[in-house]
């Protein structure tokens, strides 16, 4: 194998194992989706391939998680964890970066918003990390950095893979990959 085979699988391997073990705090609302990293996914690419599982709009998705975040951020001023100016600048962070609202947000009252349930949103989120995965693992056969068998040992890895679903949780690594199973803090 090429050396640069053997780094392609390497990468595509990592993939698999941070869509499955999952990667919180920074990691899940990094990214933007910019880079050739593999596992660069923004926090909106995850978000639209999610809306598309559950069947409803980006904008109907996204407009719920911002509306999540309105209310964590409600919640944390009755609580006296900050003052009313610093939610009002939160509240517009939130509404301009999805990356703030999703981080925010909770996964059980987005699901409420998008009038879903908890587990039909973590199911669709989960779909949505697979079908992202296995699109890296297709452009790296195609940009032939990865052989076929390489590929298919890769999906059969992320086909036996636990998946998280709103939210993650995990090391943090700042890799870029949006999304997650129950996070930490405010969002979790």
């Amino acid at each position: 194998m090429k050396k640069g085979s053997m780094f392609a699988v390497a990468a595509v391997t990592a993939v698999v194992a941070l869509f499955t073990v999952g990667v919180g705090g920074a990691a899940a609302h990094g990214g933007g989706g910019k880079g050739g990293r593999f596992g660069q996914v923004g926090t909106s690419a995850l978000v639209n391939a999610a809306a598309s599982q559950l069947g409803v709009t980006s904008a109907k998705l996204k407009a719920a998680i911002v509306d999540a975040a309105a209310a964590q951020i409600d919640q944390a001023v009755e609580d006296e964890d900050i003052t009313a100016d610093e939610a009002a600048d939160l509240k517009e962070e939130a509404q301009d970066n999805l990356n703030t609202a999703y981080s925010l947000s909770r996964a059980s009252v987005v699901a409420s918003k998008a009038s879903v349930t908890t587990t039909k949103l973590n199911d669709a989120f989960r779909a949505a990390r697979k079908a992202l995965a296995t699109k890296k693992i297709d452009a790296a056969l195609a940009a032939g950095d990865i052989t076929a068998d390489e590929a298919t040992e890769l999906k059969d890895q992320l086909a036996s893979a636990t998946l998280p679903g709103y939210k993650q949780s995990g090391l943090g690594l700042g890799l870029g990959l949006a999304g997650g199973g129950h996070g930490h803090g405010p969002g979790r």
